[in-house]
């Protein structure tokens, strides 16, 4: 009963907790574990990828569609 009630709290939180992805180092999207993981393995083997446009927009994209 507990983990159901802290699911519902984060939940509540999901709109305001999402508009932060610009504060993380890195945000990937979890979507496919296999994908995702791969995705994880590049960022900790490249360094900071918020440099590149391309995961700006996806990210961005991505948070847009959750939000709608």
């Amino acid at each position: 009963m507990k983990d159901k009630l802290i699911a519902e709290e984060r939940m509540k939180q999901f709109d305001k907790d999402v508009l932060h992805w610009k504060d993380y180092d890195f945000a990937v999207i979890n979507d496919d574990i296999g994908s995702c993981y791969k995705k994880i393995i590049q960022f900790v083997e490249s360094g900071d990828n918020k440099k590149d446009p391309n995961y700006q927009k996806l990210i961005s994209l991505h948070v847009e569609s959750l939000l709608n």
